[in-house]
């Protein structure tokens, strides 16, 4: 009957009213893998009854502590491995160790055929605590408790399908934790069989030793209370007044107790506040300090490409004049073109001229200057502006005993 339940309804059951049977029918449920996870810790079969009755000696003081998403074989699975090292670190000391190895030889059964396997053992169950919570469920069920996938995905909520993805996840992230420590040949089905190999079904003694101490533990929520009861009965009517003053008195104390511990929590958070702000605001001008810059860097780099673009439109500009410059001079049918801003005056011509009669001190050009420089009548024009000011000047300084 209460097998048909799940592992939070007995405990409730067990933890609200006491009820043995479902205790002791979730000590059925779970035995195997308390059981084998101590043998394989403690080597000793006598020592994996004890560390087993103590391991659900501890879920019935912590029954009431569970809820109904909590997995009670991820918490048997560790609550076992730390109730055998606390064993180990008391007794196996003082026995010895190759009697221990010969004993779990002959208990777990492991055949000399299979060395790998046996070499995976002793990480086992530091493999599995490597695991999430919900994976490592799905492992101890399907292989320390040999339920089927149905049954494993009913106690994790899930629908068969996911239940068996779930334990084919879990089998992956195995192997993948024995790759890490050396064991690079190890796959899901290796892992899958060094699970198999590992779990060990607890003897009929055995079951029947921790079933009947379990059916003797009582929640201590319910032990605690007829324990108050018995002794508010015993109490005189001054004692039982002052009690129900300190009761009645209980709720105002823990008010008050929260309300100081809230005023010390928004102290702290508004010196916290305060830090954050001038952090904040330090943080704020560092910001517009980088946003400057960066804007006047960015406005350097546009100046400067700019710069590079009229430069290189210049070197093509002088480089295409240039090339056409000595195309002029080397071809044989010489003749100057009128749009070059240059001219190309003769070598024996230049032995001739007379530049001083060619611009004279009032500022005009000759006609024969103009011919060979090949001005153009606004270019004429020009010049001759600019040099009549030139001159002017040059009288003026000379009237003024400047020059």
């Amino acid at each position: 009957m209460n097998d048909q339940r799940t592992d939070f309804e007995l405990l409730r059951g067990f933890a609200r009213h006491g009820d043995q049977l479902a205790f002791a029918s979730v000590v059925r449920r779970h035995l195997d893998l308390v059981y084998g996870t101590a043998v394989r810790k403690v080597e000793d079969q006598g020592a994996a009854e004890e560390v087993a009755q103590n391991v659900f000696a501890a879920l019935a003081r912590k029954a009431w502590q569970f809820a109904s998403n909590d997995s009670l074989p991820a918490w048997l699975h560790r609550t076992a491995l730390l109730e055998a090292r606390r064993w180990l670190r008391g007794e196996l000391r003082r026995r010895r160790r190759e009697q221990s190895a010969a004993e779990l030889g002959t208990t777990m059964k492991t055949p000399d055929e299979q060395p790998a396997l046996r070499a995976l053992v002793p990480l086992l169950d530091e493999a599995l605590l490597s695991l999430r919570e919900a994976d490592r469920a799905a492992l101890l069920l399907r292989y320390y408790e040999s339920q089927p996938l149905r049954e494993v995905g009913a106690s994790l909520g899930v629908a068969e399908d996911a239940a068996q993805k779930r334990v084919a996840g879990a089998l992956e992230k195995l192997a993948r934790f024995f790759q890490r420590r050396g064991f690079k040949t190890v796959t899901g089905a290796v892992a899958a069989a060094s699970l198999q190999q590992a779990a060990s079904s607890a003897p009929t003694a055995v079951a029947a030793a921790v079933t009947q101490a379990a059916a003797q533990l009582t929640p201590p929520t319910l032990l605690g209370f007829a324990a108050l009861l018995s002794r508010f009965a015993s109490l005189t009517k001054t004692q039982a007044a002052a009690l129900c003053v300190v009761i009645a008195a209980t709720p105002l104390a823990w008010q008050w107790n929260e309300a100081r511990a809230a005023g010390k929590e928004a102290i702290a958070m508004q010196s916290g506040l305060e830090t954050s702000g001038a952090q904040e605001e330090r943080l704020s001008r560092e910001i517009d300090r980088l946003l400057a810059e960066s804007a006047r860097l960015s406005g350097a780099l546009t100046e400067a490409t700019q710069a590079q673009i009229r430069d290189e439109a210049a070197l093509r500009k002088f480089e295409t004049l240039a090339a056409r410059i000595r195309s002029l001079l080397t071809d044989s049918n010489y003749r100057w073109p009128e749009d070059l801003p240059y001219v190309r005056i003769p070598k024996s011509v230049l032995k001739e001229l007379d530049l001083q009669a060619m611009f004279r001190s009032s500022g005009t050009v000759s006609e024969p200057a103009s011919e060979i420089l090949g001005m153009t009548a606004e270019e004429r024009l020009v010049t001759e502006r600019a040099l009549g000011n030139y001159w002017n000047g040059v009288k003026s300084l000379m009237a003024a005993r400047a020059y």
